[in-house]
Parts: structure tokens; C-alpha cells; sequence
């Protein structure tokens, strides 16, 4: 994608940044909610990828039932303008609309989006200010390829000017949270995810995982599988995994552990059988290359598509998971990605 000289009349003040979905502790895929606390209002955006959608393509969904009408403008910084529109129930425009990134897929500097600017119309004054808009890079790079809803449901809140970043991974519980059931069944957090606790090594919580018994929360459900970038072994040996769109993928050696750019230290003592939970086919969504290959695969149902160079320029390197060299040759393979 080529560069554009870029000009804005929009305020920074009313900047906030896009968290990335795929570094979210989550259900299946790479499906997500976002409690969005703004200066004046609050919202949940959700996060479903669409593989019928490119990196430069974006699904963008309004729903409100707020009396003052509210819209969502598709924003091209290089005309300081936008390019399309979506608004409120009454307002004569349609609830949805797919945008293309500026520029790309043969767009002009003109032409596409680079954000989108989130609007409310001034009761007492009748007039559109222009509240809110998303970091251009991190908004295509995160949510391209995403269906984005957004659920506006107050427009009474007190929240923060220019939200700060978001800090990696996003997770209910922090690691080595301690929960227990009604049943009196132990389970020890990590990348978001709990891993049962056997009765038997109760005795071994405060020496290997530094936790008091007396120290607990309630038990809650988490996700299926650990985040991100979870590295993890289970008790008394065994291999070594990351985990990337929730699956386990076994690192050999240390040479190739720090060669991930990992070290032991990151390593997180699973329970006996805790690995067990770790998906054998990554979540649909999931681009991996093996450390020393440059070809990039696409999973998606159950197998791993090749992405062509045409497919691979909507992709920001940064969604691209390292893996073992490897790694890959035992998972199924499906037709190439050429989009």
C-alpha cells in the first residue's frame, strides 16, 4: 500500500485505540466484545471475523435505541472527508456498510477509508459534533477483515479523553488466579483459561504456583484455551507448547525457544493433563508461518490454506503467529488463499 500526504480537522483529544482480538482471552474463534468506556458515552462493540472479507475490508454495524440520533462516518484523512455513512433508526441511512481501506485495492489516496468517526447530534443545539474516532493503523490492522458492531448504549457516561493502549494479553483473571467451585474443585488461571487442580497435588499450590489455598476467587467461566502467546508445560516434564489461536504448538529445544523470542521464565506450569485442552487445529482466522519459512498458511476449517502474495497485502505482518519449523506439517492442508 502506497503512502498518502494526509490532512485531518479531527481533534486527537478524541482518539482511542483498537484493541487487538487475537491477543483477547475468547470463546470459539476469534470472536470478541468490547466494553468501549468513552468520555460522554458508552458502548460494546463486538468482533466477528468474516473470511468472505479481505485485510482491506471492514463490516461496520450501527445499533442504538438512544432518542438522540447518533452516526458513524467512513473517514478519509487525505480529502478530510468522509466517504460513507451509516446512522441511527429515523435518520434516512442504512445501519451497515462495508469499507475499504485507503489506500488499497486499487483505491486512490482519496478514495476508501483510513478510520471511522463516531457522531451524536446536539439536542439542545441540533448540530453534529464529531466525537470519537480509531488509531488508522491498529483500526485496519486488528479489525480488517472483521464484521464490527457497534452497540451504542449511553450517551450519559463519564469516561476518558484519548483512551490509553491497551496492555497484552486482555484477560478476565491474571495468571495464577486461584478459583473454586461450589464443589470445592480447585483450578489455576493462565492466558485466561483454567486448568483443573487433581485433589491430589492441593499440597503443591504454594510451591509451584506461589498461591495461598486461603487465597481464592469464586469459580467463573474462562476461555476454552489460553490467549495468545501462552507458553505453557505441564507438571513433572513433558513437552513445551505456545499456544497461538488456541492451539499447542510443541517447541523442541531451547535453542528454538529463545529463537520465538521466549524465554523459560515464560513458561507456565500447567496441572497434569492441562495440555489436554489445547486445540489440535488452530481457531478459523489464524495465520502462521514456521520460523524459518516466509510462507504464510490461513486456518480455516480444519485445515491451512497457503496465502498468496495477493492475499498477504491486507495482512499486517504483526497478525502473522511464529511457530517451530515443523510445526505445520502434520496439519491438513486446503486450497491456496488467494484473496
Amino acid at each position: 500500500m502506497s503512502a498518502c500526504i494526509t490532512t485531518t480537522n479531527l481533534s486527537s483529544m478524541g482518539e482511542y485505540p483498537c484493541p487487538d482480538p487475537r491477543r483477547m482471552a475468547g470463546g470459539k474463534g476469534y470472536n470478541r466484545f468490547i466494553g468501549a468506556n468513552l468520555a460522554r458515552d458508552a458502548m460494546i462493540i463486538s468482533l466477528k471475523w468474516n473470511p468472505n472479507l479481505s485485510g482491506c475490508e471492514m463490516r461496520v454495524n450501527l445499533t442504538t435505541t438512544l432518542a438522540e440520533p447518533k452516526d458513524i462516518l467512513a473517514w478519509n484523512f487525505f480529502k478530510a472527508d468522509l466517504v460513507d455513512r451509516i446512522g441511527s433508526p429515523g435518520l434516512g441511512f442504512p445501519s451497515s456498510m462495508i469499507i475499504r481501506r485507503s489506500p488499497s485495492m486499487g483505491l486512490s489516496c482519496g478514495q476508501g477509508a483510513d478510520t471511522i468517526v463516531l457522531r451524536r447530534r446536539s439536542q439542545a443545539f441540533n448540530n453534529w459534533q464529531a466525537w470519537y474516532l480509531f488509531t488508522p493503523k491498529d483500526f485496519w490492522d486488528f479489525w480488517g477483515g472483521f464484521d464490527v458492531t457497534i452497540d451504542w448504549f449511553s450517551d450519559t457516561n463519564i469516561g476518558a479523553w484519548a483512551g490509553p493502549a491497551p496492555t497484552y494479553p486482555i484477560v478476565p483473571l491474571p495468571d495464577n488466579t486461584l478459583m473454586v467451585d461450589n464443589a470445592g474443585n480447585f483450578s489455576v488461571v493462565f492466558g485466561g483459561s483454567d486448568f483443573a487442580i487433581p485433589p491430589n497435588l492441593l499440597n503443591l499450590v504454594g510451591g509451584v504456583w506461589g498461591i495461598s489455598l486461603s487465597l481464592t476467587t469464586a469459580f467463573r467461566p474462562l476461555a476454552p484455551t489460553p490467549v495468545d502467546f501462552t507458553l505453557v508445560q505441564e507438571l513433572f516434564g513433558g513437552p513445551q507448547y505456545v499456544v497461538f489461536g488456541g492451539a499447542g504448538f510443541r517447541i523442541p529445544d531451547v535453542a528454538t525457544l529463545t529463537s520465538l523470542g521466549f524465554n523459560s521464565g515464560q513458561v507456565r506450569p500447567l496441572p497434569p493433563g492441562g495440555a489436554a485442552k489445547l486445540r489440535k487445529y488452530p481457531v478459523d482466522g489464524t495465520f502462521l508461518r514456521e520460523l524459518t519459512s516466509s510462507k504464510v498458511y490461513l486456518a480455516e476449517k480444519g485445515k491451512l490454506r497457503l496465502a498468496t502474495k495477493a492475499a498477504m497485502a491486507c495482512i499486517s505482518p504483526r497478525n502473522v503467529r511464529v511457530v517451530p519449523d515443523t510445526a505445520l506439517a502434520a496439519l491438513s492442508k486446503g486450497p491456496k488463499l488467494t484473496k
